[in-house]
């Protein structure tokens, strides 16, 4: 059984159509790149996924078999890296990564915990008190990666993570995301 299953997404704002029947499975642990030109639909298919967009009515998006296709984004157990990082300015960088779990609810000790097995994992414990904004390009990337799997997701989503960074940077880091992503075993 597949664990992320996308059934004829498409997706129209007023009368231009941004998406078309799009639909595809993934099986747990298993990775896929979304490649397109620029403006052709790469974020609009992830944000419907992670559930901040609506799809056109008919599609349908399953996670585990179950149908999340109307379900809140902060139900469907999916991590998301913006492009843009979307980091808190006014937080540290313990903090961002602890956002999603403060939000939630957890436990302050667990919560603790949780950011300090990130840190560890993204190679970033020494600035956990820093400012976001006192980090590089590169860091913060981290700091968000970071943020995304705190939460523990089944499915992680990366829009186009890699292109801040200089080509010696991007090869590193992909390597890196790809230990790490099998580590976890996150699809």
């Amino acid at each position: 059984m597949a664990l992320l299953e996308v059934n004829g997404i498409g997706k129209s704002f007023g009368a231009t159509k941004v998406l078309r029947d799009i639909s595809f499975d993934l099986a747990e642990g298993e990775a896929l790149a979304i490649i397109g030109s620029s403006r052709s639909g790469k974020t609009t298919l992830l944000r419907m996924i992670a559930g901040l967009e609506t799809p056109d009515e008919g599609a349908q998006i399953w996670i585990g078999g179950k149908d999340v296709t109307n379900i809140p984004a902060e139900k469907r157990q999916i991590g998301f890296m913006f492009q843009s990082y979307a980091l808190f300015p006014n937080m540290t960088v313990a903090e961002n990564v602890a956002y999603g779990l403060t939000v939630r609810k957890e436990d302050p000790q667990k919560i603790k915990e949780t950011v300090a097995r990130m840190l560890e994992l993204v190679n970033l414990e020494p600035y956990a008190d820093r400012p976001v904004q006192a980090l590089s390009g590169g860091q913060r990337q981290r700091v968000a990666l970071a943020r995304a799997l705190a939460i523990r997701p089944r499915v992680l989503l990366l829009d186009e993570p890699l292109t801040a960074l200089d080509a010696l940077l991007r090869h590193k880091v992909r390597e890196e995301l790809a230990v790490i992503l099998k580590r976890l075993g996150i699809t």
